[in-house]
């Protein structure tokens, strides 16, 4: 469905990215780990159209898409849950989805989306009317999420979901993620609580310095030695 391949990215005059590829197949889901400051919110964010690489393909469904801006990146199929969640606090939790569904497809079946989320997360349809910025930082994220999902994706893309969250917050988060990507939606997801990652995800890419550092199974990976102790502690 995804294919990333040899992507370079600056920031101005600092080279964020160097020769990046993988890959995301239709229905899977696929993590990307790394300690702070290693390219996964640079990864995400250029494919969702945020920077443009210097060198290097991004392919979705066939389409060569790295040089199309943001909005044509969603209306092929692909949302981004950026870190900082991005809500718009002072607008209603019911405007904020409204935002997500601006492309023309996803406005044909924006009342049956609007059911889909409420089923999701039933305490945004009981808040619907509430300012965003109000919502706990769970709430945030089911808010973010739930904006992503209006556009009817069929890659969603996640940027530490689970930041700043209560353990128990997490677990219902990463529930419904399964939940969403059983309905078929494929999900890369960037994450730094690695052991939950793991267990979602099906192939992980090791991001390190801006390279992808390692790639394979998440089951193989979360029994290799250099893994759990770079990254579970263990």
């Amino acid at each position: 469905m995804l294919e990333v391949k040899n992507i370079n990215v600056c920031h101005g005059d600092i080279q964020a990215l160097w020769d990046v590829s993988l890959r995301v197949e239709e229905g899977e889901v696929v993590s990307l780990i790394g300690a702070n400051g290693a390219g996964k919110s640079t990864i995400v964010e250029t494919i969702s159209g945020l920077h443009t690489p210097a060198s290097g393909s991004i392919v979705f469904d066939g389409v060569r898409m790295e040089r199309e801006p943001s909005h044509k990146v969603v209306e092929l199929g692909v949302s981004l849950i950026p870190e900082e969640k991005g809500i718009f606090p002072g607008m209603s939790v019911l405007e904020n989805l409204e935002l997500g569904s601006f492309t023309p497809k996803s406005r044909k079946v924006r009342d049956q989306t609007f059911q889909l989320v409420y089923e999701l997360f039933p305490v945004l349809k009981s808040r619907r009317k509430q300012a965003a910025g109000t919502l706990s930082g769970g709430e945030q994220q089911m808010l973010a999420i739930g904006r992503a999902l209006m556009s009817r994706p069929r890659l969603l893309m996640c940027d530490e979901p689970s930041l700043g969250l209560a353990p128990l917050v997490v677990k219902s988060i990463f529930a419904v993620l399964k939940e969403i990507n059983d309905s078929g939606v494929s999900i890369l997801l960037v994450e730094q609580n690695v052991k939950a990652a793991l267990s979602l995800a099906k192939e992980v890419y090791i991001i390190e310095n801006g390279r992808v550092g390692g790639h394979g199974n998440a089951q193989d990976l979360l029994e290799d030695e250099r893994v759990r102790s770079a990254y579970l502690g263990t």
